[in-house]
């Protein structure tokens, strides 16, 4: 109260409505207020406290402003506090939502709400605001559902007492009947395209489980209430443990986003990474020995967030029951019948007690029935968790029921989503529960574990629909275990609560729950095989040479069957695809389809590896033979010449009309130019050629050329012919993910290229040049840091270095620059980036083009590597 009365007397001190001195003495005491309550935020956390603070504040500023524009005499005017405002939940940037309510006396020669805006604009306010007559108003709240919401918080600040008293009396009677139907319509419309409460950025406001869904709870029970009273009489309508749980969840998502304004001094609503870690800090989150402070922080967001979209689902549910019809009664089993295709218990919990696998049965039923779970049957679930103790998670019986579910022909994700939320799946299988809203802090997962993982499922089932991706559901059509296999998705990061080796715990785990549920010997071994193998074949599509006859024999001694195969490139698809919307991409469908094809191939064959060099051999005669007749002699003998000179891969790499454009651009080079550069337009990419003689860091050189236009490199494939002709194929997409470059575009690579192969520029001077345009990118915290592993086993021929490090621009030429600095050949290099995160593999050999196998030699490599790649600045 003081506080108040000392605001109040500072503004009727200040003198000189609107000039400069007084605006900027108004603005001044309103930051002052600001800053005092930023303090008592960071040491009280009392965010009630500091949203009825600042609502005062402008409450006190806005009176002021109207009695010295206006006068005492209100003139038909009042002046209404709308919106978050209205609510008394203003946070530090929050718009001051105005409503100006013109009676019946007002005259409207009268310019006073002009001079009122300009005024407080003059304080620097973001002012939301309208202006109209009560029966525009009372029509506006018939029409329109953000209008008609925020004029239900709406409550008088100054000026015309009667006309707000008249107007809220009407508009109750003037909010349409079915306005919960409406809010719950608008909810989910609002929410369409953001459909997970586990998202990776929520946004405090407006994501589901945010402030936006407990005030649309709000504006339904007023319109229940049909009072114009903001005092919610909430046990009318909510359980006692609901009202604590929204009031517990609403403190903390509100000191979030007063937290978000304070940090960041503006409006700010979106908990990106820079944002999470900075308000993790804020609210007192520590880091521990297996978890980050932040993810700490996210999974108690994700947990209320979580709590208020259950409860405020549950109330719309009953808000909106349509009135059952007793002639679509279906009778189910004793205790149990349906009445609209909604389930309903006769005894709640007690019809659970009498045959606890019931909490299984039920959700079997509801799948097969296409039923729906009611609200009353929805709370008697939740209040019967206990049921599920050791001897029912042991039980047979039990299993069966469950696996039934997963083997269903539809709604396996749906039905197996419904059982997490409430929480029966988490008491069925414990080692699922753990990974209940547990964050992965890292730019590549959008969802925390648990809802990738029912994502996952979700993205698995869509292909029985067999609409898109026709060679992934011809596969899942054709599978015969589907049971085990939707087993394997809900399990294959049950290791990573364990903040370790992620795979290994999980095959520890999945063999403990094999063990467990007594799964049959041929579902045990393919259930963990598939959670020890569900990384690896993403992983090679993207990172090992496709071309590699005797990695692919390798790569297929993995699988006892073609089960094996096809259920591992099943999971592949789905974890990949429920990473986010960037990890799955045709690029990444076709690498993974090719790996698969060429080892069923080899499974087929009982794996008989085949000569390389007989194959480079017999495909070069194949292509003598395409030719003859057709071309000259002399340009047979040169084909014959130009493969010759190539490695043994060659062939088998490339097309005939490749080949020929090859020796096409080669010839070029014969009359003294520096270097040749060819697109090629592919479906998903184009192919950037370029020609030229060999010499000290000529990739590195090419790779900086193409790094400063903006390129998303795929894949480069560096061949060196015995007489030091270079031919690199870049496989390229622009940065947005287009698959075709621009005429102007070409025409800068090619001068970029001229630059550094012709003119003798150097590609380190384009790159700093270049890298200011990058230099207001944000950079995500806590990426992990560079990594660098040597491979000698996956090719015969070259060692691998397989670097994951965070994604910038310059990044290519960076790691081509350091090997040819240390005198490594790049045979082939691998790229593959994801949401900033490029996991790369180059296959090299050293001097004398042998694998690198000094232990010395190769530690030096991944210190210098590690070195360039976490400097700030390009070397």
């Amino acid at each position: 109260m003081n506080k108040k009365i000392d605001i109040s007397s500072k503004l009727v001190e200040i003198t000189g409505l609107g000039n400069p001195e007084w605006n900027e003495k108004v603005h001044e005491l309103i930051l002052s207020v600001h800053e005092t309550e930023k303090t008592k935020l960071l040491t009280s956390f009392d965010s009630p406290e500091v949203m009825r603070s600042l609502s005062e504040c402008m409450d006190l500023v806005v009176i002021e402003v109207f009695k010295r524009t206006v006068g005492l005499n209100a003139n038909g005017i009042a002046v209404i506090a709308v919106g978050g405002f209205g609510r008394r939940e203003m946070s530090f940037y929050s718009d001051v939502d105005l409503m100006f309510l013109m009676g019946k006396s007002y005259d409207p020669k009268n310019n006073y709400i002009s001079e009122i805006l300009h005024v407080l604009w003059d304080f620097h306010l973001d002012i939301g605001y309208s202006s109209r007559t009560i029966s525009e108003a009372l029509k506006l709240a018939k029409e329109d559902i953000e209008s008609c919401t925020a004029m239900m918080d709406g409550r008088l600040l100054v000026g015309d007492e009667e006309a707000f008293s008249d107007f809220y009396e009407k508009l109750y009677l003037n909010v349409p009947n079915n306005l919960p139907e409406k809010l719950n319509r608008w909810r989910f419309q609002r929410i369409e395209n953001d459909s997970s409460v586990q998202l990776l950025e929520p946004n405090i406001k407006e994501s589901p489980g945010a402030l936006r869904d407990i005030q649309s709870l709000q504006w339904a029970i007023k319109s229940k209430m049909n009072s114009r009273s903001n005092e919610i009489r909430w046990p009318d309508f909510l359980e006692e443990n609901d009202i604590e749980t929204i009031e517990k969840c609403w403190r903390f998502l509100s000191s979030i986003r007063l937290h978000l304004h304070a940090i960041f001094c503006r409006k700010r609503d979106v908990l990106d990474a820079d944002a999470k870690v900075q308000v993790s800090i804020a609210l007192g989150y520590e880091d521990s020995e297996t978890e980050l402070g932040v993810e700490f922080f996210m999974r108690d967001y994700y947990q209320n967030a979580r709590s208020v979209f259950q409860i405020v689902n549950l109330t719309f549910e009953r808000f909106t029951r349509k009135r059952r019809v007793s002639a679509r009664t279906m009778y189910l089993e004793h205790g149990l019948m349906s009445i609209d295709n909604e389930i309903v218990i006769k005894d709640g919990r007690e019809y659970f007690s009498q045959d606890p696998f019931r909490m299984l049965k039920i959700f079997s039923l509801l799948q097969r029935k296409k039923l729906i779970l009611g609200e009353v049957a929805k709370r008697a679930v939740q209040l019967s968790l206990d049921l599920i103790d050791e001897n029912f998670r042991c039980s047979s019986e039990a299993r069966d029921v469950f696996f039934k579910i997963l083997s269903g022909k539809m709604r396996v994700a749906s039905t197996l989503r419904l059982m997490h939320e409430l929480g029966v799946l988490d008491a069925y299988l414990p080692e699922f529960g753990r990974l209940n809203c547990l964050v992965q802090f890292n730019p590549y997962h959008i969802y925390t574990v648990d809802e990738h993982t029912l994502v996952a499922i979700r993205n698995l089932e869509a292909l029985l629909q067999g609409r898109r991706r026709e060679r992934l559901s011809n596969v899942f059509e054709d599978f015969g275990p589907k049971s085990i296999l939707f087993f394997s998705v809900l399990m294959h990061d049950v290791g990573k609560y364990r903040r370790t080796d992620h795979i290994s715990a999980g095959v520890e785990i999945a063999q403990e729950l094999a063990e467990r549920l007594d799964l049959p010997g041929d579902q045990r071994d393919l259930f963990v095989f598939l959670i020890r193998k569900h990384q690896e074949m993403v992983l090679i599509s993207r990172r090992r040479d496709l071309e590699d006859d005797e990695m692919i024999v390798e790569f297929a001694k993995e699988f006892k069957a073609t089960e094996y195969l096809d259920g591992l490139y099943l999971l592949s698809y789905a974890d990949l695809s429920a990473v986010s919307p960037e990890a799955w991409t045709e690029w990444q469908a076709a690498l993974l389809w090719e790996l698969y094809d060429k080892t069923g191939v080899k499974l087929d064959l009982a794996i008989i590896p085949e000569e390389n060099e007989r194959l480079s051999t017999d495909l070069l005669e194949k292509h003598v033979a395409t030719v003859e007749g057709k071309w000259s002699s002399n340009q047979i003998s040169m084909l014959r010449s130009h493969v010759n000179k190539m490695p043994e891969k060659y062939p088998a790499t490339y097309e005939l009309n490749q080949i020929e454009a090859h020796i096409n651009m080669v010839q070029d080079l014969d009359g003294n130019r520096a270097y040749g550069v060819d697109f090629i337009e592919r479906e998903d990419f184009t192919e950037i050629v370029i020609c030229t003689r060999d010499r000290r860091q000529v990739l590195a050189k090419i790779c900086g050329a193409l790094a400063v236009n903006d390129l998303n490199v795929l894949r480069a494939d560096i061949i060196t012919s015995c007489d030091q002709i270079v031919l690199d194929t870049f496989q390229v997409t622009n940065i947005d993910g287009g698959a075709k470059l621009d005429d102007w575009k070409k025409e800068r690579v090619v001068d970029r290229i001229s630059d550094v192969l012709e003119k003798g520029k150097k590609a380190r001077e384009l790159l700093e040049m270049h890298s200011s345009n990058w230099s207001q990118r944000n950079h995500p915290e806590h990426f992990d840091e560079t990594k660098v592993e040597i491979d000698n086993q996956s090719s015969r021929n070259y060692t691998v270095l397989d670097i994951d490090a965070r994604d910038d621009v310059g990044l290519l030429y960076r790691i081509t620059h350091a090997l040819v600095e240390l005198g490594l050949d790049i045979h082939m290099a691998l790229i593959d980036t994801v949401v900033g995160r490029a996991s790369d593999a180059f296959y090299v050999t050293d001097r004398v083009g042998e694998k690198i196998e000094d232990h010395n030699m190769m530690d030096i490599v991944r210190q210098r590597i590690i070195f360039e790649l976490d400097e700030s600045v390009i070397v």
